[in-house]
């Protein structure tokens, strides 16, 4: 490959800098490498840019190790590294809290064993062809063209790999344990050095696995920043009176008290019982939405003390219940204020 065809495939310019000529092979790579393009051609494509990329900073390099020969050190020149690699990771808000281990399955495009990474297989005798079924012509949107598998005549010795349907290449599938510490967030990054892609001339260090964290919903739980949150039912009664509750949590029960006061829905935070603190970010909260539940099917013995209940408040009713003594004293009295 000569370099001004190297220029012209990365897209630099004549004088430009190694740093222009990494970006534009990056930027290309990640288009054309094997494992994310499943085109016939990204394999050969990707090394031709690889190549390319090689070529074009040979120069700067040499220049690099004359200057630190004059300087008496043995600089050689750097071996390439593997591009990284990023995939998500989905976790439960209870290995947010408490850490533990997750699986990653990693797929891989890798050459076909079958065929070895032709994508085709040769048989000794012709035969009827797979592709066009002998007729010697596909379909390509509304026009029939010639078949590029049997080049037309309808049979070939050649026949397309049925382990790779003819891309030469298959998916590798590893399984990767993930040591997850507690205190993640999602959008959190796990960085797994050596565990990305491979580096294409086989010299150097495979790049990294990034791992971006994604939450899978929670039948109970939310998160709300690093605050944990959940509706726990409770009776009316005890919003009424006050009392001793229990509350769970991904990491454990907590028993909070509930001061009296109305029969409404209100909130009550239990401080650094959230997503526990993690580098500079704070521990956040468990906030508890406490609702009320009132009873049905009263029992006659209950709707005795419902009616003594009733028969005490009416004594303080103006007091107590002072919406339900305006509404009556407007509208049973025959005012109409």
């Amino acid at each position: 490959m000569k370099a001004t065809e190297a220029r012209k495939l990365l897209g630099v310019g004549r004088d430009a800098p190694p740093h222009a000529i990494k970006k534009a092979f990056r930027h290309l790579a990640m288009l054309w490498h094997p494992d994310r393009n499943p085109a016939t051609e990204a394999h050969e494509m990707f090394s031709r840019l690889n190549a390319a990329c090689d070529l074009l900073l040979e120069p700067f390099e040499q220049e690099t190790v004359h200057a630190d020969d004059r300087n008496g050190s043995h600089a050689s020149k750097a071996n390439s590294r593997g591009m990284d690699r990023n995939q998500d990771i989905e976790l439960d808000i209870e290995q947010l809290c408490l850490g533990g281990k997750a699986e990653v399955v990693l797929e891989s495009g890798v050459e076909c064993v079958e065929c070895a990474g032709q994508g085709h297989q040769e048989h000794e005798h012709s035969q009827l062809c797979g592709h066009c079924q002998g007729s010697g012509r596909v379909r390509h949107g509304k026009h029939l063209g010639r078949c590029d598998d049997c080049d037309g005549r309808g049979y070939s010795r050649r026949i397309r790999c049925p382990q790779c349907s003819g891309s030469g290449r298959q998916i590798s599938r590893r399984v990767l344990t993930v040591i997850i510490p507690p205190g993640m967030l999602p959008d959190d990054e796990l960085r797994l050095k050596g565990e990305g892609y491979a580096p294409v001339s086989g010299k150097g260090r495979s790049g990294d696995l990034r791992l971006r964290i994604q939450l899978r919903p929670h039948p109970l739980y939310a998160l709300e920043g690093n605050d944990i949150t959940l509706n726990r039912p409770v009776s009316v009664f005890v919003l009424l009176g006050g009392g001793s509750i229990s509350v769970p949590s991904p990491v454990g029960q907590h028993d909070i008290n509930i001061e009296p006061g109305a029969a409404t829905s209100r909130e009550q935070d239990i401080s650094g019982a959230g997503i526990p603190a993690r580098g500079k970010r704070a521990a956040g909260k468990l906030r508890v939405r406490l609702v009320p539940v009132l009873p049905c099917s009263p029992t006659p013995a209950l709707i005795k003390l419902y009616r003594t209940l009733q028969s005490e408040i009416g004594q303080m009713e103006s007091t107590v219940l002072p919406e339900l003594t305006a509404w009556e004293r407007r509208w049973l009295s025959g005012s109409k204020v």
